[in-house]
């Protein structure tokens, strides 16, 4: 009967100890789990702070790329915008290419005679010396040979020569940038008409000659020719109506 105690007794004791085993086991697992989630939890937390710092700092960058692009567009639209007002503007009027119609007809023949042979470059006249169909550059004012000729407006001498097909001939550079050229001069010339020189409306520069080749079986008269903007023009048109009207137009084809 003793004995049985005695086993119960260490039974229960066996028991007890298992149980505290047990329970020390399961306080020291426990322990050791939440000492271990601590730190995923803070590295969640950080990692959570770094992709929110990185989103916000995207965002700042794509708003600055935005406000940056937003700019460079304005300014683009802008250079268009003065470009096309640039472009659309009326030029300025020493930029512009001068025409035979920007002129006034201040000149004055440079010769008292008839015109026998008009100007004409689009439709080819007769040539009595080559005896052939050519453009005729500017207009042939018949006259005795020896006749005066005169400056038709103010301007510098350009040039002072000889051709052979078209004789001795002055050309005057005018202050609007036009030129007249006076050709089958004798030649012989007043002292003071040198290149450079400065001449004025009606000075005398030359006589009318017989030493343009390509002209020479016509009767005595001055070749004059004109051009502006680098291009030939009608003397006529440019010559003022007053001074056209006392001259007697024979006009020979």
């Amino acid at each position: 009967m003793e004995q049985s105690k005695n086993k119960r007794a260490n039974n229960m004791l066996f028991v007890v100890s298992l149980l505290c085993i047990i329970l020390i086991v399961a306080i020291t697992a426990f322990t050791f789990t939440s000492k271990r989630e601590e730190p995923v939890k803070e590295d969640v937390t950080k990692s959570s702070e770094s992709v929110s710092g990185t989103v916000r700092e995207n965002s700042t960058l794509e708003s600055e790329s935005k406000a940056e692009r937003e700019t460079t567009v304005e300014n683009v639209t802008d250079a268009d915008k003065e470009e096309k007002k640039s472009k659309e503007s009326p030029k300025n009027e020493d930029s512009v290419k001068p025409t035979a119609a920007t002129y006034k007809p201040v000149y004055e023949l440079p010769v008292n005679g008839s015109i026998t042979k008009s100007y004409s470059v689009d439709i080819p006249v007769y040539s009595l010396t080559m005896n052939d169909y050519r453009a005729h550059t500017g207009i042939d004012i018949s006259c005795e040979q020896g006749s005066a000729v005169s400056a038709c407006e103010a301007g510098v001498i350009k040039d002072i020569s000889f051709d052979p097909l078209m004789g001795h001939t002055v050309t005057i550079e005018h202050n609007d940038g036009v030129c007249s050229s006076y050709m089958n001069l004798g030649e012989n010339f007043p002292n003071d008409i040198t290149v450079g020189a400065s001449v004025s409306k009606g000075q005398l520069i030359g006589a009318v000659g017989n030493s343009a080749m390509v002209e020479i079986a016509n009767e005595p008269h001055l070749h004059f020719e004109m051009m502006a903007a680098g291009a030939y023009v009608d003397p006529l048109t440019m010559i003022d109506a007053a001074s056209i009207s006392v001259m007697s137009e024979n006009i020979v084809d």
